[in-house]
Formats: structure tokens, C-alpha cells, sequence
């Protein structure tokens, strides 16, 4: 099994539509190359691609134009989550065909399945596809409940193509506890912007970040930063995202499709039931462009 370089920046992509909703392969070339210079590799069918609103055969060319674009340049993750453990297997196994180099699994969302049940969830998973790299991603607030640490134990014991999670619930002391249980052979990255400096500087060989469609170069220079043991040039990079950190957190991939449309990048619609309207008001929208405009005159 190879074993993907996950340091560095990896944004998670947003979806590009055209007006009648249906995939624009067109737009999402042109975003994967659009933020190729200043990023380590990308997460196409996570959360901020809308996962849920894409059908599997959308979710495999999604991967498809990713690969195909970046020509193993980049490292390609590929969101794989779903309710069913069946559809999981089968979405990784396509993920794996269509030459994603690890699969991103989010916990099971809505049905909240027992600490047991969450253990086999992704244990078949792991099982359906032994030599394809599997990284776990815990995000709470979205699932309604955080994958145990003593899961993520077991599973990483048990099952070696288990090499590392995701982790978006913005809970560092969660955070800290999985890089303290799970020790150096086990990749973390955060996926909040908000605190991603913390997460990094305590350990996490990476982030995974909405925003970094928006800033992939802001991004890149903070981990930099720390890489170099910077630690003033990293504080004063992660205050400048924050304002964008926020918002992103606040409206997810709508505010990525807003901003990036503040930068000229025409990323389509929202899937519905998604709708712009009531998720940012206008002094959001203002705050967000103000942001982007001082991030890029800096």
C-alpha cells in the first residue's frame, strides 16, 4: 500500500454547477489549477463539496477530473462518506478505480450509531479495501456525535490502510488527545481554520480547509511557518485568515462560493435545498470581501 505525503495545505473543493445545477467539469478544472501552486493536494466530495446532494456516478467523475488534472502532481483525497456501510465500501472501492490516493470517511451522520456500531461502520470499510489508504473524519456538529478516541485506537491497531483522521470539530483539547493516544505514525489534520495554528504547532502534520479555496497561499505560509519554527510570522498569518476562518465556518460552502466569486472565479449556483439567502447577511458578505481584498493587497 503507498501511503500519501498528507503534509501540507489540502483544500476542500467546492463543487462548481452550472445554472441548471447539473456538475461543471469545466469549472472545477479550472479551480484545480487555479490553486495547484500553493497547495499539497486536495479533498474533492467532502463537506464543502456538498457531498450528500452529488450522486455516485457524480462523485466518481469528481475524482476522475481531479486526478486527471493534477497527473499525480498533487495528492487526491476523495470523501467517501455515507450513511450506509454498504454504500461507503462501494463508494471507496470507486474512489480507489477512478486513482484517488486515500479515501476520507466521515462518520455515519443522522442515525448516530452506538460506539459499536461506529467501530464496525468503518472496520468493513477499512476490510472492503485493504491496501488503499483510509483516513477517518470526525466532525460533530455535522454527525451529532464525535468518533471516541478509544475507536480510533482499535482501529488504527487493528487496521494498518487506517493511517491517520480529519478532524473539524474545532475541540483542541479532542484534538491533543488523539495526537498524545495515536502517536507519530498517525496522521492528523485539522480541518477548522479558526484554529488550525494551534492544531499545527501541536502536531498535526496538516490542514484540511474550506477556506483554502478562498486562501490556499495564506494557508501555505502559515504551515510554513511553523514548519520553520516562525512562531510570529505564523500567529500574525492565522490572524489575518480569521476574519475568513469565521465566516467559512459560519456558511460552509456558501461562503466559498461567495468568495470565490468575489475573486472573479465563476463557481455556479448552490445544489438546492443549499440557497445563499439567510445563511450570510449582507454585512457577512461585506466583512468577506473587505477580508479577501486586504489578504490580497498584503
Amino acid at each position: 500500500m503507498k501511503v500519501p505525503n498528507l503534509h501540507g495545505i489540502f483544500p476542500a473543493l467546492v463543487t462548481p454547477y452550472q445554472q441548471d445545477e447539473s456538475l461543471d467539469e469545466t469549472a472545477l478544472r479550472h479551480l484545480l489549477q487555479r490553486l495547484l501552486p500553493d497547495v499539497n493536494g486536495f479533498v474533492v466530495n467532502g463537506t464543502t463539496g456538498d457531498f450528500p446532494l452529488l450522486s455516485a456516478a457524480e462523485r466518481q467523475r469528481t475524482v476522475e477530473i481531479a486526478v486527471e488534472t493534477v497527473q499525480e502532481e498533487k495528492v487526491i483525497i476523495a470523501g467517501t462518506g455515507a450513511v450506509s456501510t454498504c454504500d461507503v465500501i462501494a463508494l471507496t472501492q470507486t474512489a480507489k478505480e477512478a486513482g484517488a490516493d486515500a479515501a476520507l470517511v466521515v462518520a455515519p451522520y443522522y442515525l448516530r450509531p452506538s460506539e459499536t456500531g461506529l467501530y464496525h461502520h468503518f472496520a468493513d470499510v477499512a476490510a472492503a479495501v485493504p491496501d488503499f489508504p483510509i483516513l477517518l473524519y470526525n466532525f460533530p456538529q455535522l454527525v451529532g456525535q464525535p468518533i471516541p478516541v478509544a475507536v480510533i485506537q482499535r482501529l488504527h491497531a487493528t487496521y494498518p490502510n487506517i493511517i491517520g483522521m480529519k478532524d473539524t470539530s474545532g475541540n483542541l483539547a479532542y484534538l491533543l488527545e488523539v495526537l498524545e493516544k495515536l502517536g507519530p505514525d498517525f496522521n492528523v489534520l485539522v480541518g477548522q481554520g479558526t484554529v488550525a495554528l494551534p492544531a499545527l504547532a501541536s502536531g498535526a502534520v496538516g490542514a484540511i480547509l474550506a477556506c483554502a479555496n478562498l486562501i490556499p497561499k495564506q494557508w501555505q505560509n502559515v504551515y510554513r511557518a511553523v514548519q520553520k519554527g516562525d512562531q510570529e510570522q505564523a500567529r500574525v498569518g492565522q490572524m489575518q485568515a480569521q476574519k475568513i476562518s469565521r465566516l467559512v465556518a459560519k456558511g460552509g460552502s456558501l461562503t466559498v462560493r461567495a468568495g470565490l466569486e468575489m475573486q472573479g472565479v465563476p463557481i455556479g449556483p448552490p445544489r438546492r435545498p443549499l440557497t445563499l439567502e439567510g445563511k450570510l447577511n449582507q454585512e457577512d458578505l461585506e466583512i468577506l470581501q473587505q477580508a479577501l481584498k486586504d489578504l490580497s493587497n498584503a
